[in-house]
């Protein structure tokens, strides 16, 4: 019976084989019952079979761990060669899709030469407010070095909500090594800690606005497109410092933003504050000094007395008592040809002196716009101009002074930046930036900024002076020139390795003071070159 069987099992499939060429539409076994092979009994249990079968499918399917699905890890590659803008941004890099979130790993690994004219005993973050001043020891001797510091790290999270009012949440967070720990050196060890830059997150709502919270890039940085976090300008330099007249700060925030279509966006944020006097009552011997001359006892800035008092954990006396938070709002404009911003900067300001808080109000307007002079080429131009908007530059210039009777003066200031990015081919990125920025003279007898009973007499001297107050340089001008180019000589799945080269030139003018018998006008000036050369690493 079971060989009879076995061969009318065979015989069955060798038919239905030869009968399918040309009835493949029909089900065999309605076939071979059309062509009595089998009996009208088998057909409807070979029905039944077939459908148990199918319905069988259809539960595993459904019964199917859902871990079993998520746990897959697809890797989604970019579409397009990211640009360096974007890289340097934080975006461009390849998300990995684990479960319903997307991660995208990224950063770039660097090896950085760098060569200045002017010694400044800095990394690759150049001090460009505080140059050496021609005749000065420094002036005379240039400085060499080498740094993997400014190395990046970063990992991008995102995620889509469903049922809920939110269209994506994302989370950021990016370091490098450019901070300094206790036992950091270039003697031995170069035991370098790690730094964060960026930890943020964001949650974008179905009425197409979005909560930023976290640390991140100031809503004072002008942006690239749109008003969302990763998609800032930021200079293409080697130098960490960016460039002169360019205005930033990467700091705590809580940002509100709103897209209302149309190439038309609008945000408000409030941002950690802090007020930046640079120099004490009574300037140490021999220390650089940056001409902001204050009461003998006033209180509240991070040069006081006080802010070293309940030994803070910031790193000692570098925390301003500020009253309330710096506030920042943008309104953005991509109407289809570039990308053009409005802004406004609102500071609060306190001092403290015969037993009374004093206040005052301080901040600025600015413009910048990215356009696309040539498929090829962008121009770019930025401008803030206010009173106490110092620490927002490149530069750092000193916010506020104070008057005898502790009364908060912010010094006004003007800041300019413009530059042009021409990318000929996907190798090739190659740049060009100037900027400019103007402190005004804020003096009050023998307080204020660049009075001009200030000292300046060592300014220029060689060694060092050793005489306190000896050189209270205050910044009138600061400007720049600053071209370099990056060469990618690969770039694929595997990655994007780069080679660049940065120079630039910065020019340094004092506002005008006195010899050391306070008689002759002096107005000392600095001049420094750098010039940086790196090597990149970029992740896929």
């Amino acid at each position: 019976m079971a060989y009879t069987r076995i061969i009318t099992i065979i015989g069955i499939v060798c038919l239905a084989v030869v009968l399918a060429a040309g009835s493949a539409r029909a089900a065999v076994e309605d076939v071979l019952l059309e062509k009595g092979v089998i009996t009208k009994e088998d057909w409807l249990k070979i029905k039944a079979e077939k459908e148990q079968a199918k319905q069988q499918a259809k539960e595993q399917e459904k019964e199917q761990p859902k871990e079993q699905k998520e746990q897959a890890v697809e890797i989604i590659p970019h579409k397009e060669t990211p640009t360096t803008g974007e890289l340097i941004a934080g975006r461009g890099f390849e998300k990995i899709r684990y479960k319903d979130v997307y991660l995208a790993p990224g950063g770039f690994v660097e090896a950085t030469t760098i060569w200045r004219a002017q010694n400044q005993n800095a990394d690759v973050g150049s001090t460009y407010g505080n140059i050496p001043l021609s005749g000065s020891t420094n002036s005379k001797m240039s400085e060499f070095r080498g740094t993997a510091r400014q190395s990046r790290f970063s990992l991008l999270a995102e995620t889509i909500p469903t049922g809920s009012v939110l269209q994506k949440l994302s989370g950021y967070v990016e370091g490098d090594f450019l901070g300094v720990g206790v036992t950091s050196n270039e003697q031995e060890s170069n035991s370098w800690a790690p730094r964060l830059r960026q930890f943020w997150a964001t949650a974008d709502f179905n009425s197409r606005s979005s909560l930023t919270v976290g640390q991140a890039w100031s809503l004072l940085t002008t942006h690239r497109q749109g008003l969302m976090p990763r998609s800032e300008f930021i200079p293409y330099t080697i130098d960490a410092q960016y460039v002169v007249g360019y205005n930033w700060a990467r700091q705590f925030q809580v940002r509100f933003t709103q897209d209302f279509g149309n190439g038309v966006w609008a945000a408000f944020s409030i941002e950690n504050p802090e007020t930046v006097v640079p120099n004490v009552t009574t300037p140490v011997a021999g220390a650089v000094n940056s001409g902001v001359v204050l009461p003998a006892i006033v209180q509240g800035f991070a040069a006081s007395s006080n802010a070293a008092n309940p030994s803070s954990t910031l790193n000692s006396s570098s925390v301003s008592t500020d009253v309330a938070p710096d506030l920042v709002s943008k309104l953005v404009f991509d109407p289809g040809w570039g990308h053009w911003e409005l802004k406004a900067l609102g500071r609060f300001f306190r001092d403290r002196l015969n037993r009374g808080n004093h206040n005052a109000f301080g901040g600025g307007v600015g413009a910048a716009a990215i356009l696309p002079v040539h498929s090829t080429l962008n121009f770019i131009v930025e401008g803030l101009s206010g009173a106490g908007i110092g620490r927002y530059a490149s530069s750092v210039g000193a916010d506020v002074i104070a008057k005898t009777d502790g009364t908060v003066v912010p010094i006004r200031a003007t800041q300019i930046m413009a530059g042009l990015e021409w990318k000929p081919t996907s190798a090739w990125d190659l740049y060009a930036y100037y900027g400019y920025e103007y402190y005004d003279r804020a003096s009050y007898g023998g307080v204020g900024y660049g009075s001009p009973l200030n000292n300046l007499s060592a300014c220029s001297s060689d060694p060092p002076s050793g005489i306190a107050g000896a050189c209270l340089a205050a910044n009138k001008t600061v400007w720049q020139l600053h071209p370099g180019f990056w060469y990618r000589f690969f770039q694929g799945r595997a990655g994007i390795a780069a080679v660049g080269l940065d120079y630039s030139y910065t020019h340094r003018q004092l506002w005008q003071g006195t010899d050391a018998a306070g008689a002759a006008v002096l107005q000392p000036n600095g001049k420094e070159n750098i010039v940086m050369a790196s090597f990149r690493y970029y992740l896929p």
